[in-house]
């Protein structure tokens, strides 16, 4: 059985670990002018705000950066 992680917990883990290399996870509304061109979350540089990849698959991002263990699994927010 598969250890639940919020999705709040994941997002911090992979925040701090984009933020080593200068870059931040960012969050479009979906009632955004953008939403279209960014998805739901996108990467972003810290001190430009450019965006460097859109449309990111959450728990991918996580499991690259290594954010998630092999043992777990994301949870909706409570």
């Amino acid at each position: 059985m598969q250890e639940p992680v919020t999705e709040l917990v994941v997002k911090r883990r992979i925040n701090r670990s984009l933020a080593e290399k200068g870059e931040c996870l960012r969050k479009c509304s979906s009632r955004s002018p953008w939403w279209d061109k960014l998805g739901n979350y996108y990467i972003a540089e810290m001190n430009t705000t450019r965006v460097i990849q859109a449309d990111i698959d959450l728990e991918v991002l996580a499991r690259t950066e290594g954010a998630m263990r092999s043992g777990e699994a994301m949870t909706a927010e409570q």
